[in-house]
């Protein structure tokens, strides 16, 4: 399946501006894109409770499968399942989706409200 980009932007403070522009000059990342998506699975990987929120708020809204939901929390089909549970969502049982996201493309929806 292939993924179709979209366009974010927002306005950094002017000091966050300039750390940007900085790691930009390094040649550390190709560009502030690469870095920014670092920045968010570095952070996601850091905080298993945001990972477990996402998964929880994508499958409940059928937008990623159960098994997807698992790899993005990090943990089995049936530890996903209790942990579904406990976040009071109703499993899907049977069912897939037809788009499954990366975890920054679910952290970025859930920044935007969807």
């Amino acid at each position: 399946m292939k993924h179709m980009s979209e366009v974010i932007s927002f306005k950094p403070p002017p000091h966050i501006a300039k750390e940007l522009d900085a790691i930009s000059e390094l040649g550390l990342y190709k560009d502030r894109n690469d870095f920014i998506l670092d920045a968010i699975n570095t952070m996601l990987s850091a905080h298993r409770e945001l990972r477990i929120a996402i998964a929880c708020k994508l499958y409940e809204k059928e937008e990623i499968s159960l098994g997807r939901a698992a790899e993005i929390v990090g943990t089995s089909i049936e530890e996903m399942k209790k942990i579904i549970s406990e976040c009071g969502v109703k499993l899907k049982i049977g069912t897939s989706t037809p788009k499954t996201k990366d975890r920054a493309k679910a952290v970025l929806n859930m920044l935007r409200g969807y």
